[in-house]
């Protein structure tokens, strides 16, 4: 389904179809499979690769990119996502309770989980075998701290999604899963910050190497440990989840203020540039998911097809090989926020297009997103074929972050909040007139910069205002009554139910799912 720049084809045969079930049971490979294929530096490659593969592209057509699109962008006041079909996710946009068995629900967790046991028994193999298999310390310590980055980035993943999750650090056989039930956020908590303490002393802190794209670096590892502060520290709405109201504001914005301090990242003045300059020559990748297109078949990406439209992708020569692909209207609020010279709506969103012939013959002007879209980088492999990288966390967003802590007693000054608030809106074509930016202007600002890139529901979480202000949204754009209003059990998605009904009595589900 897709080309990974790590990713060799054997992985998958290898490693890949022995992992943990949906039912979270653990299997090991058999002892001579796994005696015959971790003997050599080769084979562990194979194995770190093949962690990177399902916690970054899942274990199927969707990936992490996909994931954030339909589980926070969609679920946002960005995207007004009804139909009158039965689609998965009008349920996430409407907030129905009935969502346990959704396809999009399960796959976070699922993925989530057979990447972190491939990362528990990569872990375990090295432990075991990387005194005889490497012959540079260095490379068995980096090794691992890929993989505990991986193990972290899939844990924290799943606290934002789900709240409490069993917390796992070795490969269990089916019968040993079946007795952990899900664990306290504040342990998983653990687990993940001394994973990712751990990572940053021993992963490189930059590379000219171009095949090492898509793997993290230190300053990778940086950035998502100040964002794990910043969730923890963000209030908790009453709920289990994995804010935790505990004001660790000050060591996010350490952490954010080393990526920046290292100066391996710039600050990109062409907004558009931003989303078609690949690999290690884009300055604002700070941590980035990659895909390559094919002339051949479909291996690339797919990702940018979620928020997309048929008519729109006609009116610029591609030919999705979908079929129907429902629009996901963009809210009218949000479309209204835009300034008439703001350029990041005029390259990241289509208000209007014409196809001029075929199925789709007419003019559009239903919005649609379109700033990951480009037909140079669209292969021949239909709706799955984009060799277009996908951005988890960029420079300006460190920046912003950074900008939030400060605005919460971090470190830094207002000052330097409006700076960057300035240097955001330069770079958009709009005024720089930022003066005193308040925590609620910040979030607005960041709506605009960072719209289709996942990080909407998050950022609503974190303002500590996402009841209220999705309640607004539903007021105001839910003409029909189709949504629900929301409460705070809203902010977590159910357990899903194949994991309910593993082993009957071992998970409780979220407040507030049937």
């Amino acid at each position: 389904m897709k080309k990974y720049i790590y990713l060799l084809a054997a992985n998958l045969l290898l490693l890949g179809t022995v992992s943990c079930t949906d039912e979270l049971t653990q299997i090991p490979l058999s002892q001579g499979t796994e005696e015959n294929f971790y003997a050599t530096p080769g084979d562990f490659i194979q194995a770190r690769n093949a962690v990177y593969s399902v916690a970054f592209h899942g274990t199927g057509t969707y990936g992490y990119a996909n994931r954030v699109l339909n589980l926070s962008e969609t679920r946002s006041d960005n995207l007004l996502a009804l139909t009158t079909a039965s689609r998965d996710w009008e349920g996430i946009n409407s907030f129905y309770t009935s969502i346990s068995a959704n396809t999009y629900v399960k796959e976070a967790y699922v993925s989530n989980f057979n990447a972190i046991y491939k990362a528990n028994q990569l872990l375990e193999k090295i432990a075991e075998k990387g005194d005889q298999i490497f012959t540079n310390s260095a490379d068995k310590a980096t090794m691992v701290a890929e993989a505990r980055f991986l193990r972290a980035f899939c844990y924290f993943d799943l606290l934002r999604w789900f709240g409490r999750v069993p917390l796992i650090e070795k490969t269990m056989t089916a019968e040993e899963s079946t007795k952990i039930g899900r664990s306290p956020v504040v342990d998983i908590y653990n687990l993940v910050i001394s994973d990712l303490q751990s990572a940053i002393a021993d992963l490189p802190a930059s590379t000219t190497d171009a095949t090492y794209v898509g793997r993290v670096t230190k300053y990778g590892a940086k950035a998502l440990l100040g964002l794990v502060y910043m969730t923890r520290s963000s209030p908790t709405y009453g709920i289990d989840g994995a804010m935790l109201g505990l004001n660790e504001w000050d060591k996010a914005y350490q952490q954010l203020n080393d990526v920046k301090t290292s100066g391996l990242y710039t600050f990109g003045t062409d907004y558009a540039t931003i989303f078609k300059v690949e690999g290690i020559t884009n300055k604002e990748n700070v941590l980035t998911i990659p895909y390559t297109q094919s002339l051949t078949g479909s291996v690339g990406g797919n990702f940018m097809v979620e928020v997309g439209y048929e008519p729109y992708f006609a009116s610029i020569g591609i030919n999705t090989q979908q079929g129907s692909l429902e629009p996901r209207p963009i809210s009218t609020g949000f479309l209204n926020m835009f300034a008439a010279n703001d350029n990041r709506k005029t390259i990241g969103i289509a208000t209007s297009y014409t196809v001029a012939s075929g199925t789709y013959k007419g003019s559009y002007t239903l919005p649609v997103f379109k700033k990951y879209i480009d037909a140079a980088r669209y292969g021949t492999g239909g709706r799955e074929d984009w060799g277009v990288d996908f951005m988890v966390i960029r420079y300006t967003d460190v920046l912003m972050l950074m900008a939030e802590c400060t605005l919460h007693g971090g470190g830094g000054t207002q000052a330097d909040v409006d700076a960057i608030v300035n240097q955001v809106r330069t770079r958009a074509g709009v005024p720089a007139n930022a003066l005193n930016i308040t925590l609620d202007q910040l979030f607005d600002e960041r709506r605009k910069e960072f719209f289709s890139e996942g990080t909407r529901w998050f950022d609503l979480i974190r303002s500590g205002n996402a009841i209220t202000i999705m309640n607004a949204w539903k007021a105001a754009e839910d003409t029909g009554n189709k949504i629900r209003t929301i409460d705070k059990n809203s902010l977590l998605y159910p357990i899903p139910l194949s994991e309910i009904l593993a082993v009957p009595g071992l998970y409780d589900q979220n407040p507030g799912y049937d």
